[in-house]
């Protein structure tokens, strides 16, 4: 039998794209049909216009697409997060259907799999966005990089994952924020395949400057406890300079016999030990909180509200309503 390859394209507002997206997709995959079954799945993040009555269109007209909507909008990355785990395919090809990320990656993310890579994921090498944003993203990746114990490779965008990666997502069952990071904590070989990100042609992007900003902040605290760590190695070092302090006030006042005033001295000592001890018992607390977080994030998939063209999910904990079957 033919091996089952879905693309998978989670979607917000993409009226103007999903068509022209699922067009372009099939003309890429054409030369690849002898070989494999391919198979469309849609994730509405629970869109406004008319993207999810175009998308039962093209799921009335062809049976290889599939639709789930979620209960409400999740965010963008706990709705990439639930379409993969939901995927009970070989393997699974997650685009963006702004057409940024051509679909002619596909292509090559094929090759590389078929070359034993697990993970192939688009290596963007240019962007058409404004210069503070391409500064502040190089600026990110730095402070990832110092961050994180194990280097982040994988970049957001246009991924292709082999059927063990999604099964180990499902046997991890644990949703984190920064899904680049969660994957490339999993190991297994990946191949990063370089291309120029395209102006988005149609539409406009649903990510705005504080979208960026909440994802950064995820990438840099999301697997790691390093930042924690960070306040208590800041009190040993406010506690040090605090004893130092401590004993220059105490020779000045009894050896050398300087004159303060009533008291002074005493606040100043107790004030700095204070700070350094607090910051050292907030840095311990932190730990163990770090632990905690690293064990209990928040980890629950988005809630599916309908589902169209979809196969009954067995082994994945989402509750799916039924649906019309079909091979995804």
């Amino acid at each position: 039998m033919k091996k089952v390859i879905t693309i998978f394209c989670p979607v917000y507002n993409e009226e103007e794209n999903v068509e022209a997206f699922y067009e372009k997709i099939n003309t890429v995959i054409s030369p690849f049909r002898d070989r494999y079954d391919f198979k469309f799945l849609f994730a509405d993040n629970r869109s406004t216009d008319d993207t999810v009555e175009k998308l039962r269109e093209m799921c009335a007209y062809d049976p290889n697409v599939a639709l789930i909507r979620y209960s409400r909008n999740f965010g963008a990355m706990k709705s990439i997060y639930t379409g993969m785990i939901t995927v009970q395919t070989d393997a699974v090809a997650v685009f963006d259907c702004d057409l940024q990320d051509p679909p002619e990656l596909l292509v090559n993310f094929i090759e590389a799999w078929e070359g034993g890579a697990k993970i192939v994921y688009g290596r963007r090498m240019t962007r058409d966005e404004p210069r503070i944003i391409t500064v502040l993203r190089r600026g990110f990746r730095r402070i990832e990089r110092s961050l994180q114990r194990d280097g982040i490779e994988i970049e957001s965008g246009a991924w292709f994952l082999d059927k063990r990666i999604l099964d180990e997502l499902r046997r991890r069952n644990r949703f984190e924020p920064y899904v680049a990071g969660l994957l490339s904590r999993l190991g297994f070989k990946t191949v990063g395949i370089p291309y120029n990100r395209r102006k988005r042609e149609r539409g406009t992007s649903k990510f705005n400057f504080l979208s960026y900003f909440s994802y950064a902040t995820d990438g840099m605290v999301s697997g790691t406890v390093v930042p924690l760590r960070l306040s208590i190695l800041f009190g040993v070092l406010i506690s040090s300079l605090s004893f130092l302090a401590m004993i220059y006030f105490l020779l000045a006042k009894f050896v050398f016999g300087a004159s303060f005033a009533a008291g002074v001295a005493a606040s100043i000592i107790i004030n700095l030990f204070g700070f350094g001890a607090n910051f050292i018992f907030l840095g311990i607390i932190g730990e163990y909180l770090g632990r905690i977080y690293l064990e209990k994030d928040s980890s629950e998939p988005a809630i599916i509200d309908e589902a169209i063209n979809m196969a009954p999910i067995l082994s994945s904990p989402i509750q799916v309503p039924a649906a019309i079957p079909a091979d995804i």
